[in-house]
């Protein structure tokens, strides 16, 4: 065998001293490549594992808090509403009041208007009455032939009193 290897040109030594520079290769990649290799790998790999678990929770969370935010959307709108029914009724009651207030300003002044007519009334009977006075004190210093001033106030006065009297009524 020797001789078949020496025709071949295999050189034994060589061939094991290769032999062992391999192995020393081997062993020398295996520990210093191959396996930070692979565990570099695995640790990529368990980040992504990890980011995609990431990205399944946030779309998760991400759909709650689009819920919650539709919940308080509704919520702000009802709260909207709600403050906007209790505007219009203020609003009412606020026209009501002054609708009120506008009527009872609008009762005090024809109380005013009618007292002040009523004055004017009396200061024009009053007017007429003194007139009236003076026609009935010539008249009947006419008709008895006396003088004005003989005439009785007292007869006049009272004439005067039923007058006001039949107006009142």
């Amino acid at each position: 065998m020797s001789e078949l290897a020496s025709q071949l040109g295999i050189n034994w030594k060589l061939l094991v001293s290769q032999g062992v520079n391999f192995f020393v290769l081997l062993a020398a990649l295996t520990f210093l490549v191959w396996r930070p290799l692979l565990r570099v790998m695995r640790e990529r790999k368990e980040k992504i594992e990890e980011g995609l678990q990431d990205a399944t929770d946030a779309k998760q969370r991400l759909g709650e808090i689009d819920e919650v935010m539709r919940e308080r959307t509704l919520e702000a709108d009802r709260h909207a509403f709600a403050i906007i029914r209790g505007a219009e009724q203020k609003a009412e009651v606020r026209a009501t009041d002054i609708v009120h207030k506008a009527d009872a300003r609008a009762e005090e002044l024809r109380r005013a208007a009618l007292e002040v007519i009523a004055q004017r009334e009396r200061e024009e009977f009053g007017k007429f009455a003194d007139s009236a006075r003076s026609l009935v004190r010539a008249a009947l210093a006419k008709a008895i032939d006396a003088e004005p001033t003989k005439v009785d106030d007292k007869l006049i006065g009272e004439a005067v009193a039923y007058i006001r009297k039949q107006k009142a009524l």
